[in-house]
């Protein structure tokens, strides 16, 4: 049986980390790591120790891809989890609407947009208490209306381990 090499154990770590880790590190990395892989392989072939060079690549990548992809880090769970006050427990969409009732709404904070249609303007969403989370706040206007959220996000700024960036906002229409 075909032993492991301590120093290619390493290698496949460190660049799945630096994969799952590094923004956008699962857009740049996968030449660079096939590159390696493949020299790896080749010049362990010639010891009879191809096939267990080139599984503890791929095995350690994938396990440190998946454990990236459940991790609990996501910076958009991070976002969703920071509390806010809203001036009252009931609103209208309107009065939630930045666009429209820029004066008003001192509120909210600056990196959500709620969009309003002639339809939902005058829509009330009450809410269980002024003290709530952006999580609680998005979850109740989605079940009273039929406005959804996303997180815009940079490209350049995700990564595997943390997700999006979430420099854009985050966005209700």
């Amino acid at each position: 049986m075909a032993s492991i090499s301590p120093l290619h154990l390493l290698i496949a770590i460190a660049l799945s980390v630096i994969i799952v880790v590094l923004p956008m590190g699962h857009v740049l990395m996968p030449i660079p790591w096939i590159i390696v892989v493949a020299v790896a392989w080749n010049r362990e072939t010639k010891r009879e120790r191809g096939k267990a060079t080139l599984a503890t690549y791929v095995a350690v990548t994938a396990s440190i891809v998946v454990a990236a992809i459940l991790a609990p880090v996501k910076t958009t769970e991070q976002v969703l989890d920071r509390p806010m006050v809203l001036p009252s427990t009931e609103l209208t969409i309107a009065e939630m609407d930045r666009e429209t009732n820029f004066e008003n709404t001192e509120w909210l904070p600056r990196h959500i947009n709620v969009a309003t249609t002639p339809e939902n303007a005058s829509k009330r969403i009450r809410f269980r208490s002024t003290d709530l989370t952006l999580r609680e706040f998005v979850d109740t206007i989605e079940a009273q209306s039929n406005l959804r959220h996303r997180f815009m996000h940079c490209g350049n700024g995700s990564s595997i381990l943390f997700g999006g960036d979430c420099c854009f906002g985050l966005r209700l229409r």
